[in-house]
């Protein structure tokens, strides 16, 4: 088997969003919420979140190293599967591997209790991850063994009903689960808090 070049996580040039025209309104005990006019059974988590569809082309597209593929980054956060290899990610009795960097809303404890959108990883692909992203690449960082990465929340773009439906207010929007939803997210992130950290040497 010829050795991975791209990360299983990564986004193409041609990946789609959805289309606002697909968004309605659901109404239920709680109010209305956000919702599809035609709802698949994978579009809502666990904890009832919205989560946007990526339309893929045909067409392999290039690959964007900086961003995301949301559906697979989700895959890979809630499996504990390796962003690179897609397969179960590294484990040992220091628990899972993970990178990190400090970040301007780092807590005083980084990294423990750090919040990341970053999935685990395979010992072998930390390389191939370091050498093609960009973060990596620019930002000082380092690797952990997590025993308990806790899933936090969700992150993506916020909607408001208005008299003429939902309209977008803000991006990139963080909704822990601890705290009320917001029933207009749409998520596009899934959040891991790092729990019990220790910073490892490279393989």
């Amino acid at each position: 088997m010829p050795p991975l070049t791209t990360p299983y996580v990564a986004a193409r040039d041609t990946d789609r969003g959805v289309l606002e025209s697909l968004l309605d309104i659901e109404f239920t005990a709680s109010g209305p919420r956000l919702t599809y006019k035609c709802v698949r059974p994978e579009d809502r988590d666990a904890h009832g979140f919205l989560w946007t569809r990526v339309e893929e082309s045909p067409e392999p597209g290039r690959v964007q190293f900086g961003l995301m593929h949301s559906t697979r980054q989700r895959t890979c956060m809630e499996r504990m599967l390796c962003q690179i290899c897609a397969q179960p990610a590294d484990r040992t009795k220091d628990g899972w591997l993970f990178i990190d960097w400090r970040r301007e809303d780092s807590p005083p404890t980084w990294p423990e209790k750090a919040v990341t959108t970053m999935p685990p990883l395979c010992a072998e692909h930390v390389p191939l991850s370091e050498r093609q992203c960009p973060f990596l690449r620019h930002r000082e960082h380092v690797l952990l063994r997590v025993r308990k990465p806790q899933l936090y929340g969700v992150s993506g773009t916020l909607y408001t009903l208005t008299a003429d439906g939902w309209r977008t207010s803000a991006d990139d929007v963080l909704c822990q689960y601890s705290k009320p939803r917001h029933p207009g997210m749409l998520a596009s992130r899934l959040h891991r808090q790092l729990r019990g950290v220790t910073a490892v040497e490279r393989p």
